[in-house]
């Protein structure tokens, strides 16, 4: 199965290696493209060259700027917050990754929530992901699935 996860933070690398060592395609997806680019050649901060060396060659994982491109291939993406404290700062940064993948997806998607929080936000990225539908005048479907950190085996 092909699995976009939106970001490229220390949590978002370990949620995609875990599904790209179940034999998933995983895509991650960034808008930094010096950090993207950086990558593609094998220059890793710390972070990343702990969960990214560590991936068995054999899986299958690479690297985007292009979110439409992306999606267009997919039916399942992870969203979740990156490294900041600040729990509104996380929250708005989820529903961002929401809005893009209501602006740019192409066919009937599963999103995934996966973040640290206990309290599922279901509900809030459901209702980012249909205003940006509405505003593509389009009637795409899509499920919101809470999966949080703590819930991970």
């Amino acid at each position: 199965m092909k699995v976009t996860v939106m970001g490229i933070e220390y949590n978002h690398l370990l949620s995609g290696k875990a599904l790209a060592e179940m034999g998933n395609e995983v895509t991650y997806i960034s808008n930094d493209y010096k950090r993207v680019d950086n990558i593609r050649r094998g220059h890793y901060n710390a972070d990343e060259a702990m969960v990214i060396k560590s991936m068995n060659s054999t899986n299958s994982f690479g690297f985007s700027t292009n979110i439409k491109e992306s999606l267009s291939s997919t039916n399942m993406c992870f969203i979740s917050e990156g490294v900041s404290a600040d729990s509104e700062e996380q929250m708005q940064e989820v529903l961002e990754q929401a809005r893009l993948v209501g602006e740019n997806m192409t066919q009937h998607m599963f999103i995934i929530d996966r973040s640290k929080e206990a309290m599922s936000r279901a509900a809030q990225i459901k209702e980012t992901i249909e205003e940006a539908l509405a505003k593509r005048d389009t009637n795409l479907t899509f499920e919101v699935i809470a999966n949080p950190s703590f819930l991970r085996s």
